[in-house]
C-alpha cells in the first residue's frame, strides 16, 4: 500500500491538465463547505438571538426542520423532489445538475424504480 501511495501520490492530489482527481475535488469541497457553513452559522446564530421575531422565526423554523428530519430523508427530498420543480427544469445550470433525471423523466421511467432493481 505504501509503495502505491509513494508512486502515485502526485496523480492522486493534482490535476492532469483538464480535470481534477477525486481527492482534489473532495478536499476542495471539504474546505469550501466548512468555510461557507461557518459563515452561515455565524449569521444564523446572530439572527437566532435577535429580538426581532421576523428574523428569529424563519431561522428557528429552518433549524427545526433540518434538525428534526434524518439526513437520508433530506437527501431523498433533494434528489427526488427538486427536479419536479419547474424552476429547476427551466434553468440551464440546475437542469445540468440532474442530467440523468431529465432523461429518465422524459422517457416516462421512474428513477426510484430503476434504483431498486439496478
Amino acid at each position: 500500500m505504501i509503495e502505491i501511495i509513494q508512486e502515485y501520490w502526485k496523480s492522486l492530489l493534482w490535476t492532469d491538465g483538464y480535470r481534477f482527481t477525486g481527492v482534489a475535488i473532495t478536499l476542495w469541497l471539504l474546505i469550501s463547505s466548512v468555510v461557507m457553513g461557518g459563515i452561515l452559522a455565524v449569521f444564523l446564530a446572530i439572527g437566532r438571538v435577535s429580538s426581532n421575531k421576523f428574523i428569529q422565526f424563519p431561522i428557528w423554523l429552518f433549524t427545526y426542520i433540518f434538525r428534526g428530519t434524518p439526513l437520508y430523508v433530506q437527501l431523498l427530498v433533494f434528489y427526488s423532489g427538486m427536479y419536479t420543480l419547474e424552476i429547476v427544469k427551466g434553468t440551464e445550470l440546475l437542469n445540468a445538475f440532474f442530467p440523468q433525471r431529465a432523461k429518465l423523466h422524459g422517457s416516462g421511467v421512474n428513477p426510484e424504480y430503476l434504483r431498486l432493481y439496478h
